[in-house]
């Protein structure tokens, strides 16, 4: 069966890292695209005479602007690291989508826990004005967020997830450095995998809900450490990332 698909035209691209890209997409399609935070849209293209596809969380917000948002890693040889990094603004993709379960539900815990590796932290960008209405809503939730990845200089979109926090005190952003020198870290900067802040947080399977979206890696050592420690099935919502 052929899939429907729709193309969007690059706006404007830019390097959040030394190996991720944000890449901002129009679509001028009728009706309007729209999405919930969290969910993600696959490019379809062609390569070596077959259809390829490779999926992305949408980054960006979701107000049914036919913006599309989403941040890729290089991989080297990559089908879609060759295809996204040598795009100029002006030229044209084929997508379809929205996808994913990775959104948030009706039902607030007392505490989300939002767990990511490098570009997986993606939908969480598109969850804040969501989490700020719910916190509004609820004054006693509480967010935390946990990105992973190897050195300071990948951490992704720091500057909004900080300030998410210096509104409400009842956010915590912390940056998992697994390869990072110990000594002079910031406040939300600490050592080790994004696994190892677990104990610290005093995980309560009774109100804590937790997102884990990146490295599948990472993804399956998580959630089998949550499974041990009595969190149910519907209390992790997981996407596991794979794109090169």
């Amino acid at each position: 069966m052929q899939v429907k698909t729709f193309p969007i035209i690059l706006e404007d691209a830019f390097m959040l890292s030394p190996q991720v890209k944000h890449f901002t997409f129009q679509s001028h399609e009728d009706p309007v695209f729209d999405f919930l935070p969290g969910q993600f849209i696959t490019i379809h293209f062609e390569r070596d005479e077959k259809i390829v596809r490779r999926s992305y969380s949408l980054a960006n917000v979701p107000t049914k602007n036919n913006r599309i948002e989403f941040a890729a890693g290089y991989v080297e040889g990559g089908p879609g690291t060759d295809l996204l990094f040598n795009l100029k603004p002006g030229d044209t993709i084929n997508i379809n989508g929205p996808f994913g379960r990775l959104i948030l539900k009706d039902e607030m815990p007392t505490r989300y826990i939002l767990v990511a590796t490098s570009t997986g932290i993606t939908p969480y960008r598109s969850m804040i004005p969501e989490l700020t209405n719910r916190m509004q809503i609820n004054p006693a939730l509480q967010v935390v967020i946990l990105q992973g990845v190897q050195k300071r200089e990948d951490v992704l979109y720091s500057d909004e997830f900080l300030a998410f926090a210096a509104r409400f005190p009842r956010v915590t952003f912390r940056a998992q450095l697994s390869r990072e020198e110990q000594g002079n870290l910031s406040a939300h900067e600490h050592i080790g995998y994004v696994q190892s802040a677990f104990s610290e947080l005093a995980l309560n399977p009774q109100q804590d809900v937790v997102y884990l979206c990146g490295n599948p890696g990472m993804i399956d050592d998580a959630f089998a450490h949550l499974k041990e420690t009595g969190f149910a099935m519907q209390q992790i919502i997981r996407e596991k990332y794979i794109s090169r």
